[in-house]
């Protein structure tokens, strides 16, 4: 079972190659910060649902103090768009996208919370992506990363994914110790994206992420593969005791 979920883990890894190829992010762009910037369909794509999947956390709905109310409407929306997407498996690739993007949308959860509960939910959101959401455009522009950081921190990234490939193809987390050389793959890859920022840079971000939050089980992994994940073996969409996630 392990085997099976660090091979969603990889091929989740070569997803992310693949999604970089096609959103240019690191490569020139065209016009000034909020002027289409590249990399904002990679920036979306890894953000899509991350939200969606913290407000389905106990621990999250208790710090963000949401009515009953508020976790009924959470949950239809889900459920609405979790039938939704189903219906859109035989659709076109093209048409499926948009179709998916309108139906993200129309039930996106965040829209019943109030400006206190997104400004928080975006600061545990950042948490648990970690190092990985300086990919995210919003936060690069946010932290006025340079072309050259944009560049190394995706050198950093497509590096990490090509050695866990390598990794899972030479059989290298099939003896037991998969979840440990998964988690400091990631690590590693954390460390040296943050050493690409500056000082000011690293102080800004951490104040991104406001108060620290204690997820219960551990900090989730982005990519699962590892300990608190948002899936994989054991309970669906459930915290996984110990571990740190995808950038703590």
């Amino acid at each position: 079972m392990r085997l099976k979920w660090i091979a969603v883990s990889v091929f989740a890894a070569a997803l992310v190659g693949g999604a970089f190829a096609q959103s240019g992010f690191g490569q020139p762009r065209q016009g000034g910060p909020g002027q289409g910037p590249r990399g904002q369909g990679f920036g979306r794509m890894m953000g899509a649902g991350m939200a969606g999947m913290l407000l389905e956390r106990p621990d999250v709905q208790r710090e963000l103090n949401l009515t009953e109310q508020q976790k009924n409407q959470i949950r239809q929306m889900q459920e609405n768009q979790r039938t939704a997407m189903q219906e859109l498996r035989n659709l076109p690739p093209e048409e499926r996208r948009q179709k998916m993007q309108e139906v993200r949308e129309k039930n996106d959860p965040t829209k019943v919370l109030n400006e206190t509960q997104k400004k928080r939910l975006r600061e545990i959101e950042l948490q648990a992506m970690g190092a990985f959401a300086l990919m995210q455009p919003e936060v690069a522009d946010q932290l006025k990363l340079t072309q050259e950081q944009r560049s190394k921190l995706q050198g950093i990234v497509m590096q990490s994914m090509q050695q866990m490939r390598e990794q899972f193809q030479g059989g290298g987390f099939g003896q037991g110790q998969g979840a440990q050389q998964w988690q400091q793959m990631r690590d590693q890859m954390e460390k040296q994206m943050l050493e690409v920022l500056t000082p000011a840079q690293r102080q800004q971000w951490q104040q991104m992420q406001g108060k620290p939050f204690q997820f219960e089980g551990g900090r989730p992994s982005f990519f699962g593969g590892g300990r608190g994940g948002f899936g994989g073996p054991g309970q669906q969409g459930a915290p996984r005791g110990g571990g740190r996630g995808f950038g703590n």
